[in-house]
């Protein structure tokens, strides 16, 4: 019995000991966005109105992002599923693949349709100064902009321009 106690009440501290630093460090990712927004924000010279259709073009976006990227790992897992089979059936495995290209080809074309829809928003002025703020080096020490998604890696491994 007082084995048993023990025995959870070290699970439980070392559960509390894990956890501390998760919640006393103040999450720098979203202030560092918020800047980043407005900094943004400041270089395009948005008006009140663009902002307000930007921020609901992004959250939409980014809403979107997350259900075909979900879909997108659901069905990569079911293919390494059918592979894994006692005995794989190449023509499921194939079916299979197909959806995974249907669910890269969804994501391509939902960044482009944002890509537009951005466009339409902004003036051409201030959309030469976007393509340029989206299409810099990162500095050294800086995250490269766009696309990447936390865990995707790139398959290209050609230097960047």
């Amino acid at each position: 019995m007082k084995q048993a106690t023990l025995k959870w009440s070290l699970i439980s501290f070392l559960i509390l000991v894990l956890a501390i630093p998760a919640f006393s460090q103040p999450d720098m990712g979203s202030r560092k966005h918020m800047a980043q927004s407005e900094q943004f924000s400041e270089n395009l010279k948005l008006t009140p109105d663009q902002q307000t259709q930007m921020e609901g073009l992004r959250y939409s976006h980014e809403k979107a992002m997350i259900n075909l990227q979900a879909t997108l790992k659901t069905e990569m897992l079911e293919v390494k599923q059918l592979k894994l089979a006692d005995e794989p059936n190449r023509k499921k495995i194939f079916a299979q693949i197909d959806k995974v290209g249907a669910a890269r080809i969804a994501i391509e074309k939902a960044k482009a349709d944002h890509q537009l829809e951005v466009r339409k928003i902004l003036s051409e002025e201030q959309y030469k100064v976007f393509r340029m703020k989206m299409h810099r080096k990162p500095e050294f020490g800086e995250r490269g902009q766009g696309n990447q998604c936390k865990g995707e890696r790139r398959h290209d491994r050609s230097p960047r321009k």
